[in-house]
């Protein structure tokens, strides 16, 4: 049976083409390692240049810095904001600094509510299918760290679960980040255990250069290699190198 298949347009030859649909997958990596990065170089190769639709829930940063911080790699999401592409806030809240509720604000979530999250995830898919969609779509946690600190262990376990199930219904595609090397192993050690892939992003110095360094640790339903490949990051997005 043919899996079908997500494109990343970044590791898609280390992963036979792309990430099974229906999958959650963890984006692990130090800091400016370039997870972000990746997340959104993703999000928009399938949200503006294929057309499905996706949602980013932001946790590390505003709205506009998003978008800025996009068009600094010409990923321009201008033209398909609300309605192809919903941008969640959930940044402005971490600050405790979220403006009124309005229709016409961003929805404001609580980041270390992993309920809130999930709920949301799943009431934007049921409002997708309501309106006659499949409710296939692509999303992005820009962060799950403040989970890490701010939930117990059987939340978290929860949300995945709750997400997972999400994502095999209705054939959607989740990337969340987390930062390498949190003081709560136990909880890294449980997410990794639950998500359908894990796509690891180190950096080294080797002499006086700064090298980074990709890898597909697991990734559900495909054949891959656990070898460490050299990328950069290019003003245009990454690249694999050699």
């Amino acid at each position: 049976m043919q899996i079908e298949r997500v494109s990343t347009g970044i590791i898609d030859s280390l992963i036979q083409g792309g990430i099974p649909s229906g999958s959650v997958v963890l984006v692990i990596g130090d800091p400016k390692s370039g997870k972000t990065t990746f997340q959104t170089q993703f999000l928009y190769n399938q949200v503006v240049m294929g057309g499905i639709p996706g949602l980013a829930i932001l946790v590390d940063m505003p709205k506009k810095e998003f978008l800025n911080f996009s068009k600094d790699f010409g990923w321009d999401f201008s033209p398909v904001l609300d309605e192809f592409l919903y941008l969640v806030d959930a940044y402005s809240h971490r600050i405790k600094s979220a403006p009124k509720f309005s229709f016409s604000e961003d929805v404001i979530i609580d980041a270390s509510n992993p309920f809130q999250i999930s709920k949301f995830i799943r009431d934007t898919t049921t409002g997708l299918v309501s309106s006659g969609h499949s409710g296939q779509l692509v999303g992005i946690i820009t962060s799950i760290t403040p989970l890490f600190f701010e939930s117990n262990i059987v939340d978290i376990y929860k949300f995945l679960e709750e997400l997972k199930d999400i994502a095999h219904r209705y054939n959607q595609v989740w990337l969340i980040e987390v930062n390498s090397g949190i003081e709560r192993a136990q909880v890294e050690n449980t997410v990794k255990a639950i998500v359908d892939g894990i796509v690891e992003m180190r950096m080294f110095e080797e002499g006086r250069t700064l090298r980074r360094y990709i890898r597909v640790y697991g990734m559900r339903r495909t054949a891959h290699s656990l070898s460490w490949f050299p990328y950069e990051i290019t003003p245009t997005g990454i690249v694999l190198r050699g």
